[in-house]
């Protein structure tokens, strides 16, 4: 079937369904976000609390596997569990969906026994075959079918800024997109094989690949029409529902009718996600169909009257209930009681390149803006002396092949950087340090590490600057989680954030503070924070829509490179905005992906 007949049908067939795929899909996400979420967080939690780990991160793996190995055993149970419980999600609605559009022969309790006999009979290579599955197609898939169970599997910003501005680098990962993207393709059948069919993963995987020869673009297409068709819907709805309420501005019934449109966009968004999650599945199954005995047929079944009159008021109803506490909620967003006004702190000292980073011109010249912090990083040189440098080497900035390491302080400063048309030379903490005292001008000082650092680095770093710090109020973070440590453990007046690239579970240190990745910061990271009284900070963010996200959330600070938008969005959200702009705002937040976690 060709890829606009196709979505044709599956939207009629789906509108002629909708209280009961949405009631699937729905009450799924439900289960999921209310019940499985919180019960996983909560025992990595205990886990983590039992086998005293203070955090989980890539730099102290090595030492769980020998000081803690019954806390990696632990987390690898609860992955296996997770893994589990995201093919239970994806085979219930893909046998659910199917169920549907056969006109339902089987209640809801007999797809769910369905989907466990089929994770009984599950073997291992099925399981490893579906989440090698999703990593491939994660990219890609996302955008229409989404899980909180996978809502940390991302790779961080960072990374893919790191990757892209490196030539080499950013054509692997083009290279990686394309493959990802036809293997996906070819190996649409399979998932379908498995769990309906009962396939072994190995037959499954061979017969995808032939039924799906010569169909690629089919296959391909249908996707991309549905995530055309999605967006443009959503865009459209947005738009009139924001110039709707820019006229209901003027009148004396804004704030009613900000209360209802917002309410709006919160179910017709939710809608959304249930749509496209269904016709995602029906695109996998139309593989799966076209070797059916008769596949033209399951768009023509009818449920009776009585069960689609059941599973509707059933929405409605559940819409009803939850409506009384988003109105509540909306009624706090629109009064401004929700967006928090996170410090702004300008990343290594420049904003949108308006000089070289972490030298004091940058810095004097982005301290005229009046961002609360200027973030910045000194490293240890040869000579046991601080100096401010980002990169362990000199290659982007001098284009010089040396190491920080290895060049005493006086070799560093006598070194010209350039960057962004500008050149300055690299200067020494002690020097940035009086400089910004001078002009009034906090920092937030990073150490980082390297080949010439000494056991006594915190010692040294405290000892030559810790007076200064604590009386013009700076403050330090570092990834090192031994440098963080000493600090506040000598000197527990410091104000010390730990440094952390990826939100895997909630750490218990005695930092101030925890400087979080963007990409997999999420609410439930900052009231856990808030509930311990501890502040986060969150970088990269340098477009409105994630300083959105961020201030909805209730970031306490961020790090940007472009520190004047930020600036101007923070004060767009907190000094009297319109309804309008607030819905604009809450528009950022509800994303697809967003209305599942």
């Amino acid at each position: 079937m060709r890829p606009l007949a196709f979505w044709r049908d599956a939207n009629s067939h789906f509108f002629h369904h909708w209280g009961s795929y949405v009631t699937l899909v729905f009450l799924t996400n439900l289960v999921v976000s209310y019940i499985a979420v919180p019960t996983f967080t909560w025992l990595t939690a205990a886990l983590m609390c039992w086998q005293h780990v203070p955090y989980v991160s890539y730099t102290n793996i090595g030492a769980l596997l020998i000081h803690h190995p019954l806390a990696i055993l632990g987390l690898i149970v609860i992955l296996l569990a997770i893994t589990t419980l995201i093919y239970w999600q994806f085979a219930y609605l893909l046998l659910g969906i199917t169920n549907i559009r056969h006109g339902r022969p089987q209640t809801m309790l007999g797809v769910l026994g369905d989907t466990i006999r089929s994770i009984a009979g599950a073997s291992p290579s099925t399981f490893l075959f579906f989440i090698g599955y999703f990593i491939v197609i994660m990219p890609f898939g996302s955008e229409l079918f989404t899980t909180p169970l996978l809502n940390k599997a991302k790779i961080p910003a960072f990374i893919i800024s790191y990757l892209m501005a490196n030539n080499a680098f950013a054509i692997l990962l083009g290279i990686f997109y394309v493959g990802a993207a036809y293997l996906g393709i070819r190996l649409i059948a399979v998932l379908p094989l498995m769990m309906i069919d009962h396939y072994h993963s190995r037959d499954a995987i061979r017969l995808s690949w032939q039924r799906t020869r010569g169909h690629f673009w089919n296959y391909f297409l249908k996707i991309i029409v549905t995530l055309v068709i999605v967006s443009i819907v959503v865009a459209a709805i947005y738009m009139t529902i924001y110039v709707g309420q820019v006229l209901f501005d003027k009148t004396g019934i804004a704030l009613v009718t900000a209360t209802i449109n917002l309410f709006l966009m919160e179910v017709i968004t939710e809608f959304i996600v249930c749509y496209a999650t269904v016709i995602f599945m029906m695109v996998i199954l139309s593989s799966h169909d076209a070797h059916q005995p008769a596949p033209s047929i399951l768009f023509s079944f009818r449920e009776p009257a009585k069960t689609r009159l059941r599973t509707r008021l059933l929405i409605i109803t559940g819409l009803a209930a939850i409506s009384a506490a988003l109105v509540g909620f909306n009624l706090i967003y629109l009064n401004g009681l929700t967006m928090s006004r996170p410090l702004t702190i300008a990343h290594r000292g420049v904003d949108n390149g308006n000089g070289v980073q972490n030298t004091i011109p940058a810095m004097v010249k982005t301290s005229q803006e009046r961002p609360d912090y200027v973030e910045m990083d000194i490293r240890m040189t040869k000579d046991h002396q601080f100096v401010v440098m980002h990169d362990a080497n000199l290659k982007n900035l001098a284009n010089l092949k040396r190491k920080v390491s290895t060049m005493t302080l006086k070799q560093l400063t006598n070194v010209t950087v350039t960057e962004n048309g500008y050149q300055a030379k690299i200067p020494s903490f002690n020097d940035y340090l009086n400089t910004a005292i001078k002009h009034h001008q906090k920092l937030l000082i990073e150490i980082k590490t390297g080949g010439a650092d000494t056991k006594d680095l915190p010692e040294r770093f405290y000892r030559q600057f810790g007076a200064r710090i604590l009386a013009n109020h700076e403050q330090v973070h570092t990834l090192s989680y031994s440098i963080m440590n000493r600090l506040k453990t000598e000197h527990p007046d410091l104000f010390v954030s730990y440094i952390m690239p990826y939100n895997l579970t909630f750490p218990h240190t005695r930092a101030n503070a925890y400087t979080m990745e963007a990409t997999t910061l999420n609410d439930t990271f900052i009231e856990q924070a808030n509930r311990e009284h501890k502040k986060v900070y969150a970088w990269d963010i340098d477009d409105i829509t994630s300083m959105d996200q961020m201030m909805f959330i209730g970031a306490n600070g961020v790090i940007t490179n472009n520190l004047h938008l930020i600036q101007q969005e923070i004060k767009d959200n907190t000094d009297h905005p319109s309804y309008a702009n607030l819905l604009l705002t809450f528009m950022n937040d509800l994303t697809l992906e967003t209305q599942t976690q």
